[in-house]
């Protein structure tokens, strides 16, 4: 008898987290990390909320980072605020008495420029126009001579 349960795709984390080692650590601790920044956000009003995240926690220190440097000034500004009610959410958040910040700036997404358009040699398009002038099929001497319309001139 097989085991189909065996065969049947899985989610690679649900794999890895069953097995002891670095790996279902790292795994088991990027999870918990989340799940806390989920409450940090709670935490945070807009718009510096959209603007930051628990990176870590490190000891007694909660990591976050700012997606730029004026909003790392803003949580500074509110860190005593921010850090007394991390304290009173000791059972979420665990004994932290230090918040460290740093800026990580998101990367931006670049728009696809318009593409340069592409040149070829006047040799290589005469040569282009050359064979479309031999070619019976109309639909490649069309393109053959779009092709040699490209030439450096």
């Amino acid at each position: 008898m097989i085991n189909l349960s065996m065969n049947s795709p899985r989610q690679l984390y649900k794999f890895l987290s069953r097995k002891k080692g670095d790996v279902a650590d790292l795994i088991t601790h990027t999870l918990e990390i989340s799940k806390l920044n989920k409450h940090l956000q709670r935490l945070v009003d807009e718009p510096l909320r959209s603007h930051i995240t628990l990176s870590n926690l490190k000891g007694e220190t909660a990591i976050l980072i700012a997606d730029t440097p004026v909003w790392a000034s803003r949580l500074r500004y509110i860190e005593p605020m921010l850090l007394q009610k991390i304290s009173n959410n000791i059972h979420l958040f665990g004994n932290i008495h230090k918040i460290e910040i740093r800026v990580a700036p998101i990367r931006a997404t670049l728009q696809p420029s318009e593409p340069e358009p592409r040149k070829i040699s006047e040799n290589a398009a005469q040569c282009l126009h050359n064979m479309a002038e031999s070619v019976e099929d109309i639909d490649l001497k069309e393109a053959l001579e779009r092709l040699a319309q490209h030439g450096k001139k």
